[in-house]
């Protein structure tokens, strides 16, 4: 199997129990995708209305054969060439609603706006009995990343750690992705999203600088 380097580390074979959400398929959201299917996660169900454009190259896993592609579609592409066994949902359409697969799903939040992204935890959250174990919100920079675990999930907990689109940091158009950054985006949540399926201390909240390298976290304890 392709994993089997590492099928042996805590938690990896339990990663095809769970459905993954990805609500945005652009460079977190591919990164995530992409590394989460190479680790053995089967179920997916994607959402993002967007086609591919040549900017999402440089920053995500997409490259030009992608082009002018639905992202869904296009991110399903790339998952089924490393696991054609995977079971994909696309969701191809402004956001409207979250699709319920199950008791075992995990939302990974890697929309542009930040007001998208409250609708989608809105959405998450609305019915206590079908929401996602947990949620992970990815915010990338051009050389800084963020990240919030929800655990059990509500809109109160979120809007802790929210912040509207007019507040957050504007930077440069130039400046606003880096595929060193875009990539390491799903390093970081494919980690920590083992960590909470087996029960080990995970990040509630992470914040990592390229240029001097700083990591600061938040330590929780399961």
């Amino acid at each position: 199997m392709f994993n089997d380097r590492f099928s042996g580390i805590k938690g990896i074979e339990d990663i095809s129990n769970y459905t993954f959400h990805i609500f945005g398929c652009g460079a977190i959201g591919s990164s995530t995708a992409v590394m989460l299917a190479k680790m053995g996660a089967t179920n997916f169900s994607l959402y993002d209305m967007d086609k591919v454009e040549d900017v999402n190259v440089g920053v995500s896993m997409y490259d030009m054969r992608d082009l002018n592609k639905q992202k869904v579609d296009a991110l399903k592409d790339l998952i089924l060439a490393t696991n054609p066994f995977c079971k994909i949902r696309t969701h191809d359409e402004m956001f409207r609603r979250y699709y319920h697969t199950g008791s075992n799903d995990v939302g990974v939040l890697g929309f542009d706006s930040m007001e998208a992204r409250m609708q989608v935890v809105e959405a998450c959250t609305e019915r206590k009995q079908q929401k996602p174990l947990f949620i992970i919100d990815g915010r990338m920079g051009a050389e800084h990343y963020q990240q919030y675990l929800l655990l059990n999930p509500t809109k109160a907990k979120y809007e802790k750690v929210w912040y509207s689109d007019e507040e957050g940091s504007q930077e440069p158009c130039n400046r606003k992705a880096t595929a060193y950054c875009s990539f390491i985006c799903g390093s970081f949540i494919t980690n920590t999203i083992r960590k909470v399926i087996c029960g080990m201390p995970y990040q509630e909240e992470i914040s990592f600088h390229f240029p001097d390298l700083s990591l600061a976290q938040k330590l929780k304890i399961q």
